[in-house]
């Protein structure tokens, strides 16, 4: 096929090749429930536009996307992902009192919702925030997948086979965790958890100890084990991990388990 022929200004001309349209990869029902969830659970504060729920643990919409990524990126690049997920929240807008308009069409109307997005929101309407939250965050660790009709049930599945992995590891100093243990001890930092306290002798000595700041983003560093590292049981150091972009620091892990203890206490 020829290239077309563009004239320009000064009278020359020059051959252009048209490349194709990137193809647009279809939003999952996993994205759509994120979008939803966004913009119904947003975090309201002092009139302002709400911001990133709190569950996520996070300040900025950026980082909310990002949040997600891992989980339901379906190759697109992280700023393609970024303005997707952004779009699927602002479409469902307009249906919750969040400060935001959402999207307006030419007529400076909102458009009503339709087709998957109508789809999400009759699923979902009328259960609580609680119940679309946990969901959710179930959802973008993979511990639960939205079902289809082929397969509305779990079922068993093959596992146990062998594979070789071939992978990087940061380095870490193994007198940095004695160190630190020796300086926070071997309660939870979090939780206050002691595993002697709970299992005895077989629990004696046992902590778990985690970077403030991870590896994978310090890279190469000096570590000071009085402000770097901190002591974790195994719940509380899989929490502060568990957004696979987002490590929580100390002080929202406790928030965290100070809003689900004043949560459990009111049922």
């Amino acid at each position: 096929m020829q290239a077309p022929v563009v004239r320009l200004s000064n009278g020359s001309s020059e051959s252009r090749v048209m490349r194709e349209p990137k193809k647009l990869v279809e939003r999952s029902a996993d994205m759509l429930i994120a979008g939803y969830y966004l913009s119904r659970c947003g975090r309201r504060d002092n009139g302002r536009p709400a911001g990133p729920p709190e569950a996520l643990g996070v300040e900025s919409w950026t980082a909310a996307y990002d949040f997600f990524y891992d989980a339901m990126g379906d190759g697109r690049t992280l700023s393609q992902f970024r303005n997707s997920l952004k779009n699927t929240r602002d479409t469902f807008d307009h249906l919750f009192d969040n400060g935001r308009v959402g999207w307006i069409n030419q007529d400076g109307k909102q458009p009503s919702i339709r087709n998957n997005f109508a789809r999400i929101n009759e699923e979902w309407k009328d259960r609580s925030d609680s119940e679309l939250e946990s969901f959710l965050l179930r959802l973008q660790t993979g511990s639960v997948a939205v079902g289809t009709e082929e397969n509305p049930f779990p079922r068993a599945r093959t596992e146990g086979g062998l594979k070789v992995y071939l992978s990087r590891r940061r380095e870490r100093d193994p007198r940095l965790r004695a160190d630190a243990i020796a300086i926070h001890g071997l309660e939870c930092m979090g939780c206050r958890f002691n595993f002697e306290r709970a299992y005895g002798l077989i629990g004696k000595d046992f902590i778990e100890v985690h970077h403030a700041m991870p590896l994978s983003e310090a890279g190469t560093r000096e570590t000071d084990p009085r402000t770097d590292l901190i002591v974790l049981c195994a719940n509380c150091h899989r929490i502060v991990h568990r957004g696979r972009r987002v490590c929580l620091s100390l002080a929202e892990l406790r928030g965290h388990l100070r809003k689900g203890l004043s949560t459990t206490s009111q049922t």
